[in-house]
């Protein structure tokens, strides 16, 4: 393992994956490749090679990057809220529904390529199923798997620009999952239509 980089400056594996999110953003997953990631950081192939044996290692690291720093802002949001069940899933909820990061079009962007690879999606599965264990631990399996799920299901919309909701729509999604992860719902409105 390469030595730590001095406190203040980011090791220059940090700073290939600096340039492996900076090539996704920019040019897009299908564009990410080793070549290109030494370019954009300014090293040598061989020196990503020495971080990265392949492409399969520098998307593990991405990942877990991308993993690690969700669960730190999650963390940050959770340490903020008072400390009663449910406080993981609301911090979940509120952590996901914010405006998209470039961590989240990394994300986005990176899907086609994780579905691609069994092992990758595999990783991605193990995530998804450990985050959910958490957000899940004190509140009823129901209430959890449904704000889990629509949570999911809005961030995904709006990352890929096709939600169908307005603002108004979407702030009162915003409204009810909120409120049903922090327990304050036992079940949705019974107002018709679409308002």
């Amino acid at each position: 393992m390469p030595p730590a980089a001095p406190r203040g400056r980011p090791s220059s594996r940090e700073a290939m994956l600096d340039a492996a999110v900076a090539v996704t953003l920019e040019q897009g997953a299908s564009r990410l490749t080793l070549d290109a990631v030494a370019k954009r950081a300014g090293v040598s192939k061989g020196g990503v090679m020495y971080n990265f044996p392949t492409k399969e290692a520098l998307l593990e690291a991405l990942l877990e990057r991308l993993t690690q720093h969700n669960r730190q802002a999650g963390e940050a949001i959770a340490a903020a809220l008072p400390d009663v069940p449910g406080r993981a899933l609301q911090a979940y909820v509120l952590n996901s529904i914010r405006d998209p990061d470039d961590d989240d079009r990394v994300s986005g962007a990176l899907a086609a390529v994780v579905n691609g690879s069994p092992a990758l999606l595999k990783r991605v599965a193990g995530y998804f199923a450990k985050r959910f264990d958490v957000v899940s631990q004190d509140v009823p399996f129901e209430r959890a798997a449904l704000a889990y799920i629509a949570t999911e299901g809005l961030w995904l919309m709006e990352l890929f620009g096709v939600s169908p909701f307005n603002a108004v729509q979407r702030s009162r999604i915003v409204e009810l999952l909120t409120d049903l992860a922090a327990g304050r719902r036992d079940a949705l409105p019974d107002r018709p239509g679409h308002g």
